[in-house]
């Protein structure tokens, strides 16, 4: 397929208060990704070229084969009482019921909602082949007594509840329904987990819209809003059933997922792949871990990856320089059979508690090119809701998720600068990587990324260098000056081969195009 051939798309309806409303276009992206990838790397799903998971994944365990995409709807999951249990005993302006709904009510009034989702709730996870999870279930990544001490919210008295919250410090309330939404928020997970992996209804894509969130919950330990870690369980009940041999948990929350990390920090098949802020002493932010040396278990190393920003006011360069220039590859090298983002919307502008600058198309970017860089007749794709607490934010940055999941186009009249004015002939891209850039090169060419944020780069780059899993996706350091005629970074002033300095400290612009490829949006 030629761009030359490629139809202008038409405008999209809005809402009442002037907001995009699920607009529909002519032509999805995954759909042109699929014609334009003529050349597709070799896929690098064999084990002989994991030296991650060789130690854990052996012959005898084979995943199931389900059917590829073959549509472009999305699986999503969400039920009313998620908003109706789990309540503050005297209101909160964070992890609040609402949450859910707003987001809810949001997608729900797009013109296409029926035609573009799969929908079910608690009912039809019961309804259908998957269930509940039960608390036998959910020892596979917490403690029995912990569990036990969960159920027994429902029994108490709200004096008794008070009590009982004492005891987190402030970052979580109890309520006699708390275990209850947990349990549905975690099973909702795991049933859109088992939907995108089997691919019904010809999707391998699903989204959870749930709460209470669930990242920080830890072995023994609620704390963060959080109760069961959702992720942890969907990710490690999927490798149990075999619907998944390698499971890739990418956490976007401003707040390290300090939980997901502990539950998995062992397991060379599950890859936890976090950005969040963190900092300790008169700089500290929530809950303070996640530092970029911790790359894994003894025998897990290289499985943990930490991107860390130790300031304020990260906004979309800062962002979309981590995930092209180390996101990226990481998921193109690991090669995951299903990925799950634990979604927090907190590092969104506006946000009550992140001090970020993200916009609802830095959201759609990252997924947009996630989506292209993966083998989509395999890989499944969920989105769990985590954190993100401005009720005005979070349903658009949901919106700009769920469109690049269904192959839309993002439009100049969501209110930011369109990404496919196509006016001439484009050059067809080398591989799934290199379609994986294609939304991110000229987007950010030409900017400047803050030292700190390129500092906070680089520290996580050279954790990750020396260790053999990522010897050959050729990471290097990132500059602060995004260059002009290639993807990758370059301080102004930098020294360079031949000028008194070492060119093999920083990013190669040949072999970084030859590595991602080139494309003028």
């Amino acid at each position: 397929m030629s761009f030359a051939t490629y139809q202008p798309k038409p405008k999209p309806t809005k809402n009442a208060s002037g907001q995009l409303a699920g607009a529909r276009f002519a032509s999805s992206s995954l759909e042109m990704g699929r014609q334009m990838s003529g050349n597709p790397v070799d896929s690098l799903h064999s084990l002989s070229s994991l030296s991650l998971a060789s130690s854990a994944v052996t012959s005898e365990e084979k995943i199931m084969s389900f059917p590829p995409q073959t549509s472009s709807l999305l699986h999503l999951f969400y039920d009313p009482i998620l908003s109706q249990t789990h309540l503050p005993a005297n209101g909160t302006e964070y992890e609040c019921p609402e949450r859910v709904k707003v987001i809810y009510d949001h997608l729900k009034s797009q013109p296409n909602f029926s035609h573009d989702y799969l929908e079910f709730d608690a009912a039809g996870i019961r309804a259908g082949d998957g269930r509940m999870l039960s608390p036998e279930d959910l020892e596979i990544v917490h403690g029995k007594r912990y569990i036990d001490t969960l159920e027994e919210f429902k029994d108490l008295r709200p004096e008794q509840l008070r009590i009982a919250e004492l005891k987190y410090e402030n970052d979580v309330y109890v309520h006699n329904t708390s275990f209850t939404a947990a349990t549905i928020c975690a099973s909702g997970v795991l049933e859109c987990c088992r939907r995108a992996t089997h691919s019904l209804g010809g999707s391998r894509t699903a989204v959870s819209i749930s709460r209470p969130p669930g990242h920080h919950a830890c072995q023994n330990k609620a704390m963060g809003f959080c109760f069961l870690n959702n992720v942890a369980i969907a990710a490690k009940i999927s490798r149990a059933r075999k619907w998944a041999r390698k499971v890739l948990i990418i956490d976007w929350d401003i707040h390290h997922g300090n939980g997901t990390q502990e539950l998995t920090y062992d397991d060379p098949n599950i890859m936890y792949l976090s950005l969040h802020r963190q900092g300790v002493g008169s700089n500290y932010f929530y809950p303070g871990t996640g530092m970029p040396h911790e790359t894994g278990g003894e025998s897990a190393t290289g499985s943990n990856v930490n991107i860390t920003w130790n300031q304020r006011l990260m906004g979309n360069t800062e962002y979309i320089c981590a995930w092209s220039e180390l996101v990226l590859p990481v998921v193109h090298k690991f090669d995951p059979d299903l990925i799950i983002i634990s979604s927090g919307f907190d590092a969104a502008k506006g946000d009550l508690i992140g001090d970020c600058l993200l916009t609802p198309e830095c959201y759609f970017l990252m997924t947009r090119s996630l989506m292209t860089v993966l083998n989509r007749d395999r890989t499944a794709v969920v989105v769990a809701l985590e954190g993100g607490y401005n009720l005005s934010v979070i349903p658009l940055c949901q919106e700009a998720v769920s469109m690049a999941l269904k192959g839309e186009e993002w439009d100049e009249d969501a209110g930011v600068n369109p990404l496919s004015q196509l006016s001439s002939p484009q050059p067809q891209p080398k591989s799934r990587i290199a379609l994986s850039e294609n939304p991110l090169n000229d987007r950010q060419r030409g900017k400047k990324l803050s030292k700190g944020a390129c500092n906070s780069v680089n520290k996580t780059i050279r954790a990750l260098v020396e260790i053999d899993f990522f010897k050959s996706i050729g990471l290097r350091q990132v500059k602060e000056q995004i260059e002009q005629k290639a993807h990758g970074t370059r301080k102004v002033g930098d020294r360079k081969e031949g000028r008194g300095g070492k060119g093999g400290d920083y990013l190669d612009e040949d072999a970084l195009d030859d590595m991602f490829g080139k494309m003028n949006l």
